[in-house]
């Protein structure tokens, strides 16, 4: 396949442009005008999926144009596949299972999306710590988390240790459940059984004693009085023990309808959970990314990592989890067989970052990412690389480069580039044919190459133009596409980067496309040292353009003889 260029349609949200009203339109408006073959529609909604007639008006203008197009998903924290919130999670599931519906029926090649929408779980515990008890989470396959320690021995003990726990939160929620309710009813009858039984078997053994013999009637009343004070009070302080303890409110918990889903921590216990869960099982994603340390130390100690491989474990969950979402939108088939069956590409690309989040969103590094790709095995789930928005996490590219192993290109099928600027991976400046961005890319691009990535994808992610908003479409991508495409004609001859020939970079006869513009603009300026020479209109107007002047239009025919 080699490299394949191509173009996004940018969102609506930011453009407002009205060429972006519609998936249609998305598809086929600038993709039809920049001389692509591949044009990447950008999704907002998933409400875009029901406009009228969407299947075959797409269809249409895709056919016709005779382009291939690719989805990139939804943003935002609706879709933060990483999160342990129950919420969170089945939203991000159920619409995930939607969009790749969506992509067969539409025929896309890949679907990307996000790794990560939110900042390490340690950027907020000062929302976590304090309410976590107070919503649900879940597993990374959207269980209760009663049912991944009844299948783990180390996370049934930290649950236990949890729910021990003096001021443990949850209790009281549990407590206020049927479930509780019936089994703390229950404890009563035998803590009241036990006693009648014990007071009967102690009195009886007393009053057959020779002791009791010798007593006055009024001894023996006391003495059994006692006995009965004694016998209850060892049996409340059992009772009491036993109502409080981790073991029983763990079974009234996992039977309970709300409280199930409730840790006392909220998302940082979830993730401490799971950590568990994984080093147990020496899983890959935890002894890959933070290595044998436990997670109650990692979360301190190697934050970034903690968070990745968690994050890594739920994104896994959603591919691999079939669920009531999977049975309405994929025929009961998990995520990767889905995209396996329709030859869909499910790509995943690092986030961009608000300024602060730099390097703090819980799965961001191709370093750790490698490792979900290469744990799924599926030829049909791979990363996408955005430069720009690497650098957006702190990333130094060319540092990254060298630490990547020598197969790492072959995991990669999608390239995002833009101008490489380190503003929050959202500028999306327009490449430039012979500046520092084009040589700066190719080098990073034939790094990759280097290390296996010989065939893909590669698209200019749009942005507003230098100018932002809403432009023209030569405002918007300029000289992008003939840019990545001139990086592309060297990168397939294997052109290390120091040997560029000038016509990489638009300049000599062997480049006629720069060529050919080169003679128009030097052709409209040929007469520019004589103008104010000759008293004629047709010395800056042209002769069709003198009877313009005369009529004072003039302005209008400046700003139109070329159209």
């Amino acid at each position: 396949m080699a490299y394949k260029v191509g173009i996004s349609s940018g969102w609506w949200n930011i453009a407002k442009d009205p060429n972006l009203l519609g998936l249609p339109l998305k598809a086929g408006s600038f993709g039809a005008t920049t001389g692509v073959q591949f044009n990447q529609v950008d999704m907002e909604t998933i409400t875009e999926f029901v406009e009228p007639d969407l299947k075959d008006r797409f269809r249409r203008i895709v056919d016709k144009l005779g382009i291939e197009v690719g989805l990139h998903g939804e943003i935002g924290n609706i879709v933060a596949l990483e999160s342990a919130e129950r919420r969170i999670w089945e939203q991000a599931h159920e619409r995930l299972c939607i969009a790749l519906k969506w992509a067969a029926e539409l025929k896309m090649i890949y679907i990307n999306i996000h790794l990560s929408q939110n900042v390490i779980v340690q950027q907020e515990e000062q929302r976590i710590k304090p309410f976590g008890y107070q919503y649900q989470v879940v597993t990374p396959y959207g269980q209760a988390f009663w049912e991944l320690a009844e299948r783990s021995k180390a996370v049934k003990d930290f649950i236990l240790r949890k729910l021990d726990a003096p001021r443990n939160r949850v209790a009281p929620e549990i407590q206020s459940e049927e479930p509780f309710s019936k089994a703390y009813s229950a404890a009563q009858e035998n803590r009241n059984k036990k006693i009648k039984e014990n007071i009967d078997k102690w009195v009886k053994e007393f009053l057959e004693s020779p002791e009791a013999q010798r007593m006055t009637h009024d001894q023996i009343e006391r003495q059994i009085a006692r006995i009965q004070a004694q016998v209850q009070q060892e049996a409340q302080r059992e009772f009491t023990d036993m109502v409080s303890s981790g073991e029983f409110l763990y079974n009234a918990w996992k039977r309970s309808q709300f409280s199930q889903y409730l840790v006392d921590s909220g998302e940082i216990d979830a993730y401490i959970a799971v950590g568990k869960y994984l080093l147990e099982k020496n899983d890959p994603l935890w002894m890959n990314i933070v290595g044998n340390m436990d997670p109650e130390t990692a979360y301190n100690e190697k934050p970034l990592e903690f968070n990745a491989a968690i994050s890594a474990a739920y994104l896994e969950g959603h591919f691999k989890v079939k669920n009531h979402s999977n049975k309405d939108h994929l025929q009961g088939m998990n995520m990767v067989e889905w995209c396996e069956k329709h030859k869909i590409r499910l790509c995943m690309e690092m986030p961009h970052a608000n300024q602060g989040q730099e390097g703090l969103m819980r799965f961001f590094h191709p370093l750790h990412s490698q490792y979900l790709v290469r744990k799924i095995g599926s030829d049909y789930v791979k990363l996408c690389i955005d430069f720009e928005q690497s650098m957006a996490q702190n990333i130094d590219i060319d540092d990254m480069l060298k630490k990547m192993p020598g197969d790492f290109g072959k995991l990669i099928f999608l390239l995002h580039l833009g101008e490489p600027i380190p503003y929050f991976g959202t500028a999306h400046i327009p490449i430039t044919i012979g500046g520092q961005g084009q040589e700066i890319l190719y080098r990073w691009i034939f790094g990759l190459r280097k290390k296996g990535y010989k065939s893909g994808y590669v698209i200019f992610e749009r942005g507003g133009g230098r100018g932002g908003g809403r432009g023209t479409n030569y405002d918007v991508f300029e000289e992008s596409v003939k840019a990545i495409r001139q990086m592309v004609k060297y990168l397939d001859q294997d052109t290390e980067p120091q040997l560029l020939p000038p016509e990489f970079f638009g300049i000599g006869f062997e480049n006629p496309d720069v060529w050919a513009r080169q003679v128009v603009t030097m052709k409209e300026h040929a007469w520019d040292p004589l103008q104010d020479v000759f008293i004629i209109p047709e010395e800056k107007h042209f002769f069709l353009g003198s009877s313009a002047v005369q009529k004072g239009k003039a302005q209008e025919w400046e700003r139109r003889k070329f159209r």
